[in-house]
């Protein structure tokens, strides 16, 4: 348990620095904006890239990657019918609620939680890859058409997302991995030095957004945001459960598909929802409420798997 602890506090110590830095004047307003423009362009690709070059695709195909993956989709689709038919949302906003849903925090907070608790944080894998290989792609070309692009065509929206630097991290990633090479040192040291600087900065630029930020009280407003944080953290782990239950996971498999249906909704979508200009607020406070979350419904998985 004191692993989960360890990297909770070492987000939140990156997020605290980037509000500490706002809240003195020394960034300007703006600059969370920046440091996520820097981010999605440049840090998350090489991030990507890296993951994906030293990941087996054959682990895609595990029964408690289809529960994880089955679980997600669920969870998106959930949220896109209560807030489209219930809440009456439309736009931009419905898509990044529902990637506030189903998109996990798989690549960073999610490998400590299982190697935690599992010791093991393969789990994690094969969700990565869905996400960025087939959530990814189609979310951006939602949000493309969504956001109304001039001389937009259906040809430029179906491949418009393969174009996105962090997409084409993960396509280059998989080529290497599929491909079994060994790349040199010219190539990777960089790379590993704008990974390194990934999630750090996405952090910092979460807390620079935080100043003048508090949670918002339960009413309408607020709905669609509970909705998301709820279907993440409470849907996750219970869909993923009964799926991997179905499909006869061993009991050390279905704990590692049952914590990672608890992930907190990833950091990504804060990028993403800065990059089209949608869904901002939204994205943040589900990131932080998430995260929160996620680590005391995690340590609840946890304690009952071990009674």
């Amino acid at each position: 348990m004191s692993g989960i602890l360890v990297s909770f506090w070492a987000l939140i110590a990156l997020m605290g620095v980037g509000y500490l830095l706002a809240r003195f004047g020394v960034t300007r307003p703006g600059a969370d904006k920046a440091l996520t423009s820097l981010a999605f362009a440049g840090l998350m690709p090489a991030l990507l890239f890296q993951t994906m070059a030293n990941s087996d695709p054959a682990e895609v195909f595990s029964q408690g990657a289809l529960a994880n993956v089955l679980g997600a989709a669920i969870l998106g689709v959930v949220f896109i019918l209560i807030a489209r038919y219930v809440l009456g949302m439309r736009g931009g906003e419905v898509t990044i609620g529902a990637l506030c849903s189903c998109y996990t925090n798989a690549g960073n907070l999610g490998v400590a939680f299982l190697m935690a608790v599992t010791g093991d944080a393969s789990a994690a894998a094969p969700i990565f890859l869905f996400q960025l290989c087939v959530l990814v792609p189609i979310s951006f070309a939602v949000l493309d058409y969504q956001s109304g692009r001039p001389g937009m065509t259906w040809m430029r929206t179906l491949l418009g997302p393969f174009t996105n630097p962090p997409v084409l991290g993960v396509i280059f990633g998989l080529i290497v991995a599929l491909a079994g090479w060994n790349l040199p040192d010219v190539i990777t040291k960089p790379v590993g030095m704008l990974s390194d600087a990934a999630i750090p900065v996405v952090l910092i630029a979460m807390g620079i957004s935080w100043r003048g930020a508090q949670v918002p009280a339960l009413k309408r407003e607020s709905i669609p945001l509970f909705l998301a944080v709820t279907l993440r953290c409470l849907g996750g782990p219970a869909i993923t459960f009964a799926l991997g239950s179905l499909f006869g996971l061993t009991e050390s498999a279905l704990l590692a598909a049952t914590v990672a249906g608890a992930f907190p909704t990833a950091n990504n979508v804060f990028v993403y929802a800065h990059r089209f200009n949608t869904g901002v607020t939204l994205a943040r406070d589900a990131v932080l409420i998430s995260t929160f979350v996620s680590l005391a419904v995690i340590l609840i998985i946890t304690a009952l798997f071990h009674i």
